[in-house]
């Protein structure tokens, strides 16, 4: 039995590493594959629910983090330690990476990491295109100058020009300077396209507006998107019901939770005090 131990970033083969990337180097003659990655709090939710639809969907990565929460948990009818997860259809050529756990706390260096051994990864699985989703949480002037555009996509590397008119006809944006200013995209989410681009690998981050930045309805959007961006034949709707069905339940949690707690107590102002003064934030933050 290979020895095993957790490292800052950890990836265990769960099959044969040597005849799988051999498959893949023959299919890939003909066709690229895809790479979808999601990361807390609700981007891992639609390759969470990809694996779950997709019949021939097969686990063949995990990853484990000495960053990851220090805990054991239940799954299924066993215990087990923190990890991530690396799916794989074969019928759809998709990889999905479910990323479960986010960091015990911020460290950049771990994060670079990560998201490094990931793109250097998707390289050697013969990944052509690598997407990642995420959130976009508009400034009220922003919502009111955009307001139908349900998803923004940001373009790392890419040499299919036609498809910035043709999303945005379906309601989604090409991002750029010129029109939207400055704006980051947070950890992983950015970090993963930006390395994957520069080992020549097309990628994108697919962000679907919400209201902040758990909304799970956003994902919806974000996952329309990519379906659009991508090509990719899914059956959307059953998708996007079952991830409806999750942001109605998520919402209800937050309503009743909200109804147990008080309000925070006020302290009291001296009256010489000046009002507090925050200045507003130059850009919005992309999770």
């Amino acid at each position: 039995m290979e020895a095993f131990g957790v490292d800052e970033f950890t990836p265990v083969w769960e099959v044969s590493e040597r005849e799988f990337k051999e498959r893949l180097r023959n299919e890939a003659r003909e066709r690229g594959n895809i790479f979808l990655a999601g990361f807390p709090p609700v981007g891992n939710a639609v390759p969470f629910k990809l694996k779950e639809n997709l019949s021939d969907a097969m686990k063949v990565m995990s990853f484990y983090s000495y960053n990851f929460p220090p805990i054991a948990e239940l799954q299924d009818d066993f215990f087990d330690i923190p990890h991530d997860e690396l799916w794989f259809s074969e019928e759809k050529h998709l990889f999905l990476y479910i990323g479960k756990y986010p960091e015990v706390e911020y460290i950049p260096k771990a994060t670079y990491k990560q998201a490094e051994i990931l793109a250097k990864i998707a390289k050697e699985l013969f990944v052509s295109e690598l997407y990642t989703l995420g959130v976009i949480v508009l400034l009220p002037e922003e919502r009111e100058r955009m307001k139908d555009v349900e998803a923004f996509v940001a373009r790392f590397r890419s040499e299919r020009d036609a498809c910035e008119h043709s999303l945005e006809a379906e309601g989604v944006k090409v991002m750029t300077r010129r029109e939207m200013g400055s704006y980051t995209i947070l950890r992983k989410a950015g970090l993963l396209p930006g390395i994957a681009s520069k080992l020549g690998v097309e990628s994108f981050a697919v962000l679907g507006v919400g209201r902040r930045p758990n909304d799970l309805r956003a994902c919806i959007r974000a996952f329309r998107a990519f379906v659009k961006l991508s090509r990719i034949e899914i059956d959307v709707r059953k998708i996007e019901e079952e991830l409806e069905r999750d942001a109605n339940a998520l919402e209800e949690r937050i309503r009743k939770q909200g109804r147990r707690m008080p309000p925070p107590p006020v302290p009291p102002q001296p009256p010489s005090q000046p009002p507090t003064f925050r200045r507003p934030e130059s850009s919005p933050i992309y999770l």
